[in-house]
């Protein structure tokens, strides 16, 4: 029998809705260049990563952004199209978030940073409730897949990695957190993530109070 005891969630792509070609899109148009172009340019490099541990700020990753794409824009079309990215919340996965913290305790852990913050916390607004704690990599300088970031957040929640279950849309997360000793599963669909979470509930061994 599983010993889950507490329920840890991925924000982006399981909770809210993510479009990274809304964003592609935005900057395309704002600079005049096929979206296709800033697709091809676009990639998660070592700027990015320390955006979302926040080693650098948001306008310091903008003068990376616009080499790594070869466009020039104002720092509103930048944020304008940086945002996005951020979609409508995921409304099926939203609304089974109080029946699934009555049952046992959940928090989330979100590779982000502040720009974006301020924009899902405003968007999401009370659909956050039921989360005991978010976790987010630019706050505790620390980001998924790193095994690291899975332990930190294990010890603030007060449980061992082995009582985690983990829910994320991105793979190399997943395996990251099951490097940890969490209990992993990626969900592709909020259809998967009811799934999973109430697969969970159902394996738990106990509840912590």
């Amino acid at each position: 029998m599983s010993s889950i005891r507490a329920l840890l969630l991925d924000l982006g792509g399981v909770v809210l809705g993510v479009d990274g070609h809304a964003c592609f899109a935005h900057w395309a148009r704002s600079a005049g260049v096929p979206a296709a172009d800033i697709a091809r340019r676009w990639r998660v490099e070592e700027a990015y990563a320390d955006l979302e541990t926040n080693a650098i700020d948001f306008d310091a990753y903008l003068e990376h952004l616009s080499a790594q794409l070869g466009i020039e824009l104002s720092k509103s079309d930048w944020q304008g199209g940086w945002n996005a990215l951020l979609q409508d919340p995921i409304r099926p996965v939203v609304d089974a978030l109080p029946r699934i913290a009555e049952a046992i305790p959940l928090y989330c852990f979100s590779n982000t940073n502040a720009v974006h913050q301020a924009v899902w916390e405003e968007r999401l607004g009370d659909a956050l409730r039921p989360f005991r704690k978010i976790y987010t990599s630019w706050q505790i300088g620390l980001r998924k897949p790193d095994v690291e970031a899975y332990r930190h957040v294990a010890a603030d929640m007060g449980c061992a990695p082995g009582e985690i279950g983990f829910l994320d849309d991105n793979a190399e997360n997943v395996a990251g957190a099951r490097a940890a000793g969490l209990i992993a599963q990626r969900v592709a669909s909020a259809a998967d993530t009811l799934e999973a979470m109430d697969s969970m509930l159902r394996g738990r061994s106990g509840v912590r109070p």
